[in-house]
């Protein structure tokens, strides 16, 4: 996805330079698991339950094509009444997957984050290798006193939606793979303004 806008950062004093020099190779989940896109969402959840993890890596031809959490298996199968064992992988999963490379600090992740209402960033070697999972609840961790930087952040960790009007920029649609003008959230995806017609949401 390309992101639009940059947002201007501010941060105060000695605190926002500490975080400046606090990359993601030092607060990551390095434990990522790996299933292919024809994993059906039981397999997936048995993943996550046996590995204790709350998000799974779907590769497709041995490269990485997607992301499903256990948000994706309660929205995407549960809630939806769909048996598990008949639903792939590839019909749930957020692709393309949002990546950074391990040696971006964590104000930089928390500004693609927030713009693009994710939870999760896979962090790459520099090769488009998935390296590790960083996650906003790291990222608070270790910044929990800074409130301008990270306030939509922990908005987002507190289970609130980002609301359906808004509205972010350029990038590619995540159901319909078009390069589109303007992107919308719709129930954790990034929408073009005919698919966001499609599941239901109007301006």
């Amino acid at each position: 996805m390309v992101i639009g806008t940059k947002w201007d950062v501010e941060a105060e004093g000695t605190a926002g330079q500490l975080l400046n020099d606090i990359v993601l190779r030092e607060i990551m989940t390095q434990d990522v698991f790996i299933l292919d896109i024809t994993s059906t969402a039981l397999e997936v959840a048995q993943a996550m339950k046996d590995n204790n993890i709350g998000s799974i890596i779907v590769s497709k031809d041995g490269n990485p094509a997607g992301i499903i959490t256990e948000r994706d298996i309660v929205h995407k199968v549960m809630a939806k009444d769909v048996k598990p064992s008949t639903m792939l992988a590839e019909e749930i999963m957020s692709s393309p997957i949002i990546t950074v490379k391990s040696s971006t600090d964590v104000i930089k992740a928390s500004e693609i984050m927030v713009k693009s209402g994710i939870r999760r960033l896979g962090v790459t070697n520099g090769d488009d290798e998935i390296i590790g999972i960083v996650t906003d609840r790291d990222i608070l961790t270790v910044a929990p006193g800074l409130n301008t930087i990270l306030e939509d952040l922990i908005e987002m960790n507190r289970e609130q939606d980002i609301p359906q009007t808004a509205e972010f920029g350029r990038g590619i649609c995540q159901r319909c793979d078009s390069y589109v003008d303007s992107l919308s959230p719709v129930n954790g995806l990034m929408l073009c303004e005919d698919c966001k017609e499609d599941e239901g949401y109007y301006d």
